[in-house]
């Protein structure tokens, strides 16, 4: 039993490291091959319901943005029962840097999958930049750092998104940190490989003229972006770049309890069976096989009573993964509070099993969408 065990943890090690050293690798990539930003123009999209709270903090970070010239802003109220109406009549009478359209729909579907259609329809730059309104730039020229310099060939770019840095953290901060720069990892490393399955919508990039549209299969929950990003990993002329350093980085605010967090993850979760089978089986293989070195060592436990052996064998993959997630925090240039937050993988691998086994038997609310 022991065996298992330790051929189980050397596997989620192995796993873990190339993972790491994959990603790091794209990043180091992707400075290099940086250049000046061209001619393309940007038609920033934003979709909005019920969320006025974050449009003076996001305006006034558009306002302050170095955009590429040509730059537009389109933002689609879907709906709101708040004050973003007049929130966004006001901001249309501004002296702005850029161009900036508002537009009102009535009557959507859950979701904003209607909604971020009409606003693609009504753009006309390059580059279609897709964000939300809890987020916020990193940088001073987030949009140029996302399409600078990227050849015909690139249909899309993926961006990355971070939670907001919060001074006095708490235990759901530290988790919604580790679960995001996991989350991070998987696709940037995967798409560095060629094999981009999802992208996150606070922080995407799409050459209109390659932007495949929307399937007409019924909405889920989450992840129109990501269905996006399968639509242009199928096709064959087109190849998927990515801008994983911190000055391209989108921040965001993240939910502030534990059960607008879980709801949040469950709508995140709906997307995954409509993936393509290989991208599922290669997300599932690191979660199988830390619990099955954890469902391992407790049999290990009970049977045989070997306590120390199997508590030395999952410490080293503890310590194994909270020194890779450190690698991470470094390569990502996240805050230095970040470092040590591996630290909390068993618990971040408890919740990830509790959010899985909920959406089994809970169907997700389509009021939560």
């Amino acid at each position: 039993m022991n065996e298992w065990v330790g051929l189980l943890a050397a596997c989620s090690v192995a796993y873990t490291a190339h993972s790491t050293a994959l990603t790091r690798a794209c990043l180091r990539a992707a400075r290099a091959d940086e250049t000046e930003a061209g001619t393309d123009t940007v038609s920033v999209v934003v979709c909005i319901k019920d969320d006025a709270e974050h449009w003076p903090a996001w305006w006034a970070a558009m306002k302050r943005q170095k955009w590429p010239a040509g730059t537009e802003v389109i933002a689609i109220d879907d709906g709101s029962n708040d004050d973003l109406p007049v929130l966004l009549e006001q901001a249309a009478q501004e002296e702005l840097p850029f161009a900036f359209s508002r537009h009102r729909l009535e009557g959507t579907a859950p979701g904003k999958r209607e909604a971020l259609r009409y606003g693609v329809e009504q753009a006309s730059g390059h580059w279609l930049l897709l964000t939300d309104v809890d987020c916020l730039p990193a940088g001073p020229a987030w949009a140029s750092e996302m399409i600078a310099g990227r050849p015909e060939h690139v249909a899309a770019v993926l961006g990355v998104s971070c939670p907001q840095d919060q001074p006095a953290a708490t235990w759901l901060s530290r988790m919604q940190a580790l679960d995001a720069q996991y989350i991070m990892r998987s696709y940037v490393g995967w798409a560095q490989r060629g094999k981009p399955y999802m992208g996150v919508g606070r922080n995407l990039a799409i050459r209109r003229s390659a932007f495949p549209g929307f399937s007409n299969a019924p909405a889920t929950a989450s992840g129109d972006d990501d269905m996006l990003i399968q639509a242009l990993a199928s096709a064959d002329a087109s190849s998927i770049a990515v801008a994983a350093h911190r000055a391209a980085h989108m921040d965001a605010a993240m939910p502030t309890s534990w059960s607008d967090w879980l709801a949040q993850k469950r709508r995140h979760w709906t997307t995954a069976p409509h993936y393509k089978a290989a991208d599922q089986w290669r997300l599932a293989v690191p979660k199988v096989l830390r619990t099955a070195a954890l469902l391992s060592a407790i049999l290990a436990v009970v049977v045989h009573n070997s306590l120390w052996i199997t508590g030395g064998l999952l410490g080293c993959m503890w310590l194994n993964e909270l020194l890779n997630f450190r690698s991470i925090t470094k390569a990502y240039q996240a805050p230095d509070s970040w470092r040590n937050r591996g630290g909390l993988l068993p618990f971040w691998s408890a919740w990830s099993a509790w959010i899985a086994l909920t959406l089994i038997w809970k169907r997700q609310d389509k009021r939560q969408w």
